[in-house]
């Protein structure tokens, strides 16, 4: 069975097993009343009215949903038009099988011949109740219909929410390959014609770094691992542009091995110390990514023992870039601060909700 017949098939389950309560509810009063005024022996009389008359409500209950629905949004003359000619149609329709299959009920089980009164009076008389009944029936439509429809529209606003997210963060990463890819070539430029050698192993790594880039897709999480192995081809890449000697320590506590972390999240951090962290004096620069899991959180330091942070620096497009990538991933759930390392230098922290990239 499709998803939309079981729904059906629920439905329609469900309001003949409430339109089976009503009628024994309304059996029971009838009957009871009948014997609290010493009127005996009526109870399948009672029973076969009450059940013929829930039962053709039943059955005309389409016509009532439709055209509430049909004509709910069209101007309040129409709607009251509409209103009462369905309420009369239904009045007509209800009075009529309730007739019809009380006669037939009991000449099947030989009752008799029921009598229903003249008819000429009985239509106007259930019109009294018909009118109420549909008219409940039809403000219960409307009233669902504006809830689902409120709630589908939230659904909506949430998914184009999450689509909008998801685009800005991918144009953040996709304005990262650009901006690296531009400093990278910039120092390849400036080199080739100086050491050809030099330019030919940095264009050789600089592919297979990429390579490994373009393979991640529209990834925005990578097992930490895998963020590691990128940042550390990252650093060979600046080693062999430079005239300096990096070198990059890793650090990762045991209870974090098993991290996900946004892909290529630490290559501004360590670009931003290699560029601006190296004293004019030295030619070796210590990088050093750390990696702590701590109440929740992921908690990563990225540092150098470079020249320091500068009172009065600002953030350039990496660091804007960490930013922006960490608020739209974790909301306030994320920081980042970057300050003075305590034996000379930059560090940067990171934090933001851990998540185990086995339940990827």
């Amino acid at each position: 069975m499709s998803p939309l017949n079981a729904t059906r098939a629920r439905w329609i389950a469900g309001f003949t097993a409430l339109y089976t309560a009503i009628a024994l509810l309304l059996f029971e009063y009838r009957y009871l009343d009948d014997l609290a005024n010493r009127h005996y022996g009526t109870w399948a009389e009672r029973l076969v009215e009450q059940t013929t008359g829930a039962y053709s409500a039943l059955v005309l209950l389409p016509l009532v949903i439709w055209v509430t629905r049909r004509f709910a949004c069209r101007p309040w003359w129409i709607v009251a038009g509409a209103g009462l000619a369905g309420a009369a149609a239904y009045s007509v329709l209800h009075t009529t099988l309730m007739a019809l299959s009380r006669s037939a009920i009991y000449h099947i089980f030989g009752l008799g011949t029921y009598d229903y009164g003249i008819m000429l009076y009985r239509y106007p008389m259930e019109a009294s109740n018909d009118v109420i009944t549909y008219a409940t029936i039809a403000l219960i439509v409307v009233f669902y219909d504006r809830i689902a429809q409120a709630r589908r529209s939230e659904l909506e606003a949430a998914e184009l929410r999450v689509k909008l997210a998801e685009a800005n963060l991918q144009n953040l990463r996709l304005q990262l390959h650009p901006h690296f890819l531009f400093n990278t070539l910039n120092a390849i430029s400036s080199v080739m014609y100086e050491d050809v050698r030099k330019a030919d192993e940095m264009l050789a790594k600089l592919s297979d770094f990429m390579r490994l880039v373009l393979a991640a897709g529209d990834v925005q999480h990578v097992p930490l691992q895998e963020e590691l192995d990128v940042e550390r081809m990252y650093v060979d890449i600046m080693s062999t542009r430079l005239e300096w000697s990096l070198r990059l320590n890793v650090t990762v506590d045991e209870s974090a091995h098993g991290a996900r972390v946004p892909f290529m999240l630490l290559q501004p951090l360590l670009e931003n110390g290699i560029r601006h962290g190296m004293p004019s004096d030295r030619r070796r620069l210590d990088l050093w990514i750390d990696v702590a899991r701590s109440n929740g959180s992921t908690i990563i330091r990225v540092s150098d023992d470079g020249t320091g942070i500068d009172p009065g620096y600002v953030a350039g497009v990496g660091l804007k870039n960490v930013r922006s990538r960490l608020a739209y991933l974790f909301g306030d759930r994320a920081s980042m601060q970057i300050g003075p390392r305590a034996k000379g230098g930059t560090v940067a922290t990171l934090s933001f909700p851990y998540a185990d990239a086995a339940g990827q």
